[in-house]
């Protein structure tokens, strides 16, 4: 039975190409770690204060390497802010050389990890587009979002999946910076955790809300066996989500315990430019409770992910 209330026609959204509008960021904003110089971990380390953030940073690093030698779980969960500040060759990275073992984001990430796979430049002017209606209006950005979405529904994969394999198959010009390519590529899950009306494909004529939603819940069925799994001496680090991510992982908190889980030896880490509450409360207090060291280190994430890296001793 439809609705008794008026809705928008999507059919009226007038859409544009996506080479009328303005990016902000490139792939030549996209910084490859692996193509610098070499950094001495061990003389880093000695320049960092054993107080404060400089502390958690050296923990959380040791935690990391502690995790990747006995083969525990590693899950990073990111905010599509870390891709718009040039750090996906980071994510990238990190998954290749084994510092990752799942992955976990947003919608929002999606759009920009699509927009540089196949136009090489992402993050508009809002300020100017969103007065002109143009805000979020790109065809492309959908269609390809629209496609990855439909492959997720034909294969029943989860919509991280079929974005990765989706930005491989298509050959996309610069799919060495995406992220969910390089987890697809390494066989590793990268979920997707959409919140409908979030993202600016959700306006669009063809979006398809229902395939959308089948692969989202996919995707969490996945990410919370992935902190089921986390519960034994795992590693879970936050880089810039909020709220959503937050709140996804105490559900697939919850389910972990639902299911006999208990935790022994978790480290739980955020990395944001400002202390968010349902991090504190969600990933770093709540879940573990007597059987979890956390950290958190206030920061940009083009500061502070570069500087991970180094003290893993990779850069």
């Amino acid at each position: 039975m439809p609705s008794r209330f008026d809705s928008i026609d999507p059919a009226r959204i007038r859409t544009i190409s996506i080479a009328e509008r303005r990016s902000k960021v490139s792939v030549d904003d996209v910084v490859d770690p692996l193509a610098g110089p070499r950094v001495d971990a061990d003389a880093l380390r000695r320049m960092l204060p054993d107080v404060l953030a400089a502390r958690s940073l050296v923990r959380v690093a040791d935690a990391l390497r502690r995790a990747r030698r006995d083969g525990r779980e590693i899950l990073w969960m990111f905010g599509a802010h870390v891709i718009k500040t040039g750090l996906s060759l980071y994510l990238r990275a990190l998954v290749e050389r084994g510092w990752a073992s799942a992955l976990a984001s947003t919608g929002s990430s999606v759009i920009h990890d699509l927009e540089l796979a196949f136009h090489g430049a992402t993050s508009e002017d809002v300020a100017a587009e969103l007065p002109a209606g143009r805000f979020g209006m790109a065809r492309e950005t959908a269609a390809h979002v629209e496609a990855a979405i439909r492959r997720a529904d034909a294969e029943a994969l989860g919509l991280g999946e079929a974005v990765g394999a989706y930005v491989r198959e298509a050959s996309a010009p610069h799919a060495r910076v995406s992220v969910f390519a390089a987890a697809s590529q390494a066989g590793i899950p990268a979920t997707v955790h959409v919140a409908f009306g979030t993202d600016i494909v959700h306006p669009h004529p063809g979006f398809p809300a229902r395939e959308a939603g089948e692969a989202t819940m996919r995707d969490f069925r996945i990410v919370a066996e992935r902190v089921r799994r986390l519960f034994d001496r795992g590693v879970v680090v936050v880089l810039g989500s909020a709220v959503i991510l937050p709140e996804v992982f105490l559900k697939a908190v919850s389910v972990a315990y639902n299911l006999g889980a208990v935790p022994r030896d978790v480290t739980a880490a955020s990395f944001d430019m400002m202390p968010q509450y349902r991090v504190r409360e969600n990933v770093l207090s709540r879940p573990f409770r007597g059987a979890c060291e956390a950290h958190a280190v206030t920061g940009h994430h083009e500061i502070l992910v570069p500087l991970l890296w180094a003290l893993l001793g990779e850069a």
